[in-house]
C-alpha cells in the first residue's frame, strides 16, 4: 500500500522570473486557505539563478513543513541603505513633494466609499505616489544624494523639467502617461506658493519649456468572429458566461470580481463601476440574460452574494492575482493563433462599446452611462462613428446574437474539422 502523508498530493510550486515590477525570481503559492501568495528572493537579475536556486530550495523544505536546520535563508537580505540626512531644509522640493502627497492622501476614497466631488480613488493615489517618488529619485540622481532635502524652488531648472521629461519619454510611456507625470511637476511647483512654504515662485516660464511627448496610442483592433467563436466553443458556462457579460455589459476583470446576484435581471441591470463609482444601468441583452440565469441557477448563490468566486471560493480578483487575466491566457492558448486582435480580457468591453455606439440613436449620455465614465469622455468620440469595413462582420455577428436568447446552438458554432478518409490497409500496399 502507498505511503500516505500531508504533502502527498501537494503540489510544489516552481520557481519564475519576471522583469515586471522587480519581481525577479519568485515563487507563487497558495496558503492554507487558498489565497495566492508570492515570495520574493530579493535577487531581480536573471543571470542570480545559481544563487536563487539556492534559496529556492531552503523555501521548499520550510514550505512542505520540513526542518531548516541549519537555518538557510530563504531571501537574499538587500544591501544596508545609505544614510539618509534628516536636516530638511525649510521650504524645500522634499518638503512641498511631502505636502502634496499628504493633502493627496486626504482627499483619497476609502474602499467602496461613494465618490464625491473632488476625491481620487484610492489607485489614483497610488499612481501618483508612485510618480512622486520617481522625481525625486531622478533629482537626486542628476544633482547628488540628498539634493532634494535641500533645493528650493529658486533651484529647479527648466533644464531639471526637460530631463526628466526625455527620461520618461525614453522609458517607452505613452503620451498620456508622460503628461501624466509633468502634471504632478507642475502640481508640485504650483504647491510651493503657500504660505507655509514661504510663498515660493519659479524663475522661469513653465510654458516656455521643450515639451516631448510619448508614444502615440495604439490603434484599437477587435477580435475577429472566427476568435470569438473558438473561445466560446472551448470554454465552459462560466467562461461563456463572463464573455457575453464582457461584450454585453462591457465588464472588466475588477467588474466581473464585484458583480452580486440580483443586480442583473430580465430586464435591466442597475451597478456601478468600482473604478469611478458611476452608476450604470439599462437594458440588458437577452443573450447576456440567458447565460447569467443559466449561471446563477448551476452555482445556487444566494441573492447578495458574489456571482463569480475561484475554485478556492475566494474573490476572482486579489491584490496579487487575478483569476480573468489567468483564464483568459490559458483560453487563448488553447485556441491557438490569436495575433495582435486579441491581447486580453478587455478587449471584448471595447467590442461592446463599438457596437453599442454604432447603434442608430445613440447619444452622449449612453454611450457614457454603458461605459461607466464619470464625465464626458474622448471615449465617446472613439465609439461612436461609423464601423470600419473590416470590423463590420463581428460587429453585426455580436450584434445579432446579443438580442438573440437561445443558446442552443452554441456549442456547434464552428464546424468540426474534416479529416481525410485513412485507407485500408491490403496486402498489395506492404
Amino acid at each position: 500500500m502507498p505511503k500516505q502523508g500531508p504533502n502527498r498530493h501537494r503540489r510544489i510550486p516552481k520557481l519564475a522570473f519576471t522583469d515586471l515590477q522587480g519581481i525577479g525570481w519568485h515563487v507563487s503559492f497558495r496558503d492554507d486557505n487558498g489565497v495566492p501568495r508570492r515570495h520574493r528572493f530579493n535577487i531581480k537579475e536573471r543571470s542570480g539563478e545559481p544563487q536563487a536556486r539556492l534559496l529556492y530550495h531552503a523555501w521548499v523544505l520550510e514550505h512542505l513543513g520540513g526542518q531548516n536546520v541549519k537555518a538557510f535563508p530563504t531571501k537574499l537580505r538587500p544591501p544596508p541603505k545609505a544614510k539618509r540626512d534628516e536636516r530638511v531644509l525649510s521650504g524645500s522640493i522634499l518638503e512641498i513633494a511631502s505636502g502634496f502627497l499628504d493633502a493627496e492622501e486626504t482627499r483619497s476614497r476609502k474602499g467602496h466609499e461613494p465618490k464625491r466631488r473632488g476625491t481620487i480613488a484610492a489607485p489614483v493615489f497610488r499612481d501618483r505616489k508612485k510618480i512622486v517618488q520617481d522625481f525625486m529619485s531622478f533629482l537626486n540622481t542628476r544633482r547628488g544624494t540628498g539634493a532634494v532635502s535641500r533645493m528650493r524652488l529658486s533651484d529647479l531648472a527648466m533644464e531639471d523639467v526637460e530631463a526628466f521629461n526625455q527620461a520618461v519619454v525614453e522609458k517607452g510611456f505613452s503620451a498620456s502617461q508622460v503628461a501624466k507625470r509633468l502634471q504632478i511637476v507642475k502640481a508640485i511647483i504650483d504647491r510651493a506658493g503657500r504660505p507655509e512654504h514661504g510663498g515660493q515662485m519659479l524663475s522661469w516660464n513653465w510654458d516656455s519649456r521643450d515639451v516631448l511627448h510619448g508614444k502615440p496610442t495604439d490603434e484599437r483592433m477587435l477580435p475577429t468572429r472566427e476568435q470569438l467563436i473558438r473561445m466560446l466553443r472551448a470554454t465552459d458556462l462560466r467562461g461563456r458566461t463572463m464573455i457575453w457579460l464582457g461584450i454585453g455589459l462591457g465588464f472588466g476583470a475588477r467588474d466581473l470580481a464585484a458583480i452580486r446576484v440580483g443586480q442583473i435581471t430580465p430586464d435591466a441591470y442597475d451597478l456601478r463601476r468600482s473604478k469611478t463609482g458611476v452608476e450604470r444601468f439599462g437594458e440588458t441583452p437577452a443573450r447576456v440574460w440567458h447565460y447569467v440565469s443559466m449561471y446563477q441557477t448551476r452555482m445556487n448563490r444566494p441573492a447578495g452574494q458574489l456571482l463569480f468566486l475561484t475554485r478556492h471560493g475566494v474573490p476572482l480578483v486579489q491584490p496579487t492575482s487575478n483569476a480573468v487575466t489567468q483564464w483568459w491566457q490559458k483560453l487563448r492558448d488553447r485556441i491557438g493563433k490569436c495575433g495582435d486582435t486579441l491581447p486580453g480580457f478587455y478587449t471584448l468591453r471595447h467590442l461592446g462599446a463599438t457596437e453599442f455606439g454604432s447603434r442608430s440613436g445613440c447619444s452622449i449620455g449612453q454611450i457614457k452611462r454603458w461605459l461607466g465614465h464619470a464625465a464626458s469622455s474622448d471615449m465617446a468620440d472613439v465609439y461612436m462613428r461609423p464601423v470600419r469595413p473590416e470590423f463590420e462582420e463581428v460587429i453585426e455577428w455580436v450584434r445579432s446574437r446579443l438580442q438573440t436568447p437561445t443558446i442552443d446552438d452554441e456549442h456547434r458554432l464552428i464546424k468540426p474539422r474534416q479529416r481525410k478518409p485513412i485507407a485500408k490497409k491490403t496486402g498489395e500496399a506492404r
